[in-house]
């Protein structure tokens, strides 16, 4: 059962989030304990254990925080177009465009998996891009290729990126995302 929380418990457990994902990319995993997070959120140790029992909470919301948010985002933009070529580009550029943007709670998601804080949540998200792609072939949008090869090669490109504009802030995101949007429009493409 979800806990219901008011609005200033909300706003204080956000705040908490970001002074994780702060002090998290800042000083590294192993410095992020509950005295930093709470010294960064400008609050006490006190507060901070209210709203999250222990630190593995705090780790475990910060990476549930980033899969919806991200999922939300991308959704969103997928579901606002009508073909299965239109719907790939929505999610290749949705995907690395949200990477991009939120490049601080990746790479604090991606410390805190590294370092055995948490395992990941265990959401596939290869079986739902390969039914994408096997219903645009279906609707005769999509070449021929295996849709699961296809689907996996896809998320390479989008889980390399997300380690590399974690570390690369000052990268063209936008020449990559095209790039990568053309490559795969033509691996897919009708023969």
């Amino acid at each position: 059962m979800q806990k219901s929380f008011t609005r200033t418990q909300r706003a204080r457990r956000e705040d908490i989030l970001s002074a994780a994902i702060i002090v998290i990319n800042r000083e590294g995993y192993a410095a992020a304990s509950v005295d930093r997070i709470a010294k960064e959120a400008e609050t006490s140790k006190s507060t901070v254990l209210y709203h999250f029992k222990t630190k593995e909470a705090i780790y475990e919301e910060v990476v549930i925080t980033l899969y919806q948010t991200g999922a939300a985002f991308m959704t969103e933009r997928i579901m606002a177009v009508e073909t299965y070529r239109d719907k790939l580009c929505a999610y290749l550029s949705s995907n690395l465009h949200f990477i991009a943007e939120h490049a601080a709670h990746v790479n604090a998601v991606h410390r805190i998996i590294e370092n055995g804080g948490l395992r990941s949540d265990g959401t596939d998200a290869v079986t739902p891009l390969a039914t994408l792609l096997s219903s645009g072939q279906k609707a005769g949008e999509f070449g021929s290729f295996d849709p699961l090869v296809m689907a996996l090669a896809i998320r390479s490109v989008v889980d390399g990126a997300s380690f590399y504009f974690t570390t690369h802030p000052d990268w063209d995101f936008e020449h990559y995302i095209n790039e990568a949007i053309q490559l795969f429009d033509k691996a897919t493409a009708l023969s």
